[in-house]
């Protein structure tokens, strides 16, 4: 039993999920739990959402709740076809995470908007756990943007699968603005087509892609993977990553590590997979400034002067 400390709204927890009872944060807020079920016969908007029997049927109505406070924590169950929009004016450190969660096609939780990007975050801090995002032709499974201030920068996605379903889904994350410090971590991608990457820079106007870390993902199947089309990435880290060649069902890969262009670099990858062809013709760029690190990354194609005889890259791809 939880103790009530006073807080409204306050549930008990249910189904192993801790209910809104939460001590004092250093800030002074408290942090109650939200549930979104859009296949609850109970699920209402003019619910508070702070009861799993009495939850929201939208995670935009959790998003917009006047109780949703930083380290708060919106669990979703069942099926979302919304295009959500999380604005600069909603609390920061937020949870949004997929109630049994998995990788795969064992994902409960399928988002799929059927127009436009499935969830836009501008707001600071948020973590996405454990959804299966399938995108439209449209839009993005994740857009994070820098509209103005800080923007989503410190977004932490974590054990997503981002699936493009066969070449129709637009991107998979797309970084508008480019907000810094964003991590992608343990993530899949596959069945993106051409024009349609993984993971893609479509604005730098307000910044570059700085220290965002894509980390133990794995990119299957695609024509196009990690790519910018507005500038070049700084100081970001790729590492422990698995880019494999697609069989061609869609296509052969085309790209699979692009930074861009620009005066920025110091990116660095490391300790990947890297299939395919090791240059740029092959579908590997390193950001244009040319002080990247790309050392230390196994490559099957030693027959590049920048792959040693045991298959570890030693140099940056080159043409």
């Amino acid at each position: 039993m939880q103790q009530n400390l006073g807080q409204f709204p306050y549930r008990e927890g249910i189904w192993g999920i801790g209910g809104t009872a939460r001590y004092a944060a250093i800030s002074g807020h408290t942090s109650p739990n939200f549930y979104v079920d859009s296949t609850h016969p109970n699920a209402h908007a003019s619910n508070d959402g702070t009861d799993p029997e009495a939850p929201f049927a939208l995670v935009q109505s959790a998003v917009n709740s006047p109780f949703l406070v930083a380290r708060s924590t919106i669990f979703v169950s069942g099926a979302t076809t919304e295009s959500v929009t999380v604005p600069t004016t909603v609390a920061d450190y937020v949870n949004l995470v997929a109630v049994g969660h998995g990788l795969g096609g064992s994902q409960p939780v399928l988002w799929t908007p059927a127009a436009g990007d499935g969830l836009t975050i501008d707001a600071y801090g948020w973590n996405v756990f454990g959804f299966r995002f399938q995108p439209s032709a449209t839009g993005a499974g994740v857009k994070l943007t820098r509209v103005s201030g800080a923007g989503a920068e410190g977004t932490v996605i974590a054990n997503c699968f981002f699936d493009g379903l066969w070449g129709t889904g637009l991107y998979g994350i797309e970084l508008e603005g480019a907000p810094a410090n964003v991590s992608i971590l343990n993530c899949r991608f596959a069945e993106f087509d051409t024009g349609q990457p993984t993971i893609t820079v479509t604005d730098t106007s307000t910044a570059s892609p700085y220290q965002t870390h894509i980390l133990d993902c794995t990119f299957q199947e695609c024509v196009e993977y990690i790519s910018s089309v507005a500038g070049g990435w700084n100081a970001s880290v790729i590492m422990r990553n698995v880019f494999a060649e697609a069989t061609g069902d869609l296509g052969a890969t085309t790209t699979y590590i692009n930074l861009g262009t620009g005066s920025l670099g110091y990116n660095v990858v490391t300790q990947n997979i890297l299939g395919g062809d090791y240059s740029n013709t092959g579908g590997y760029t390193a950001e244009t400034n040319g002080n990247d690190n790309w050392v230390g990354n196994y490559a099957a194609d030693v027959a590049e002067a920048e792959v040693g005889d045991n298959g570890l890259t030693i140099a940056q791809p080159a043409a």
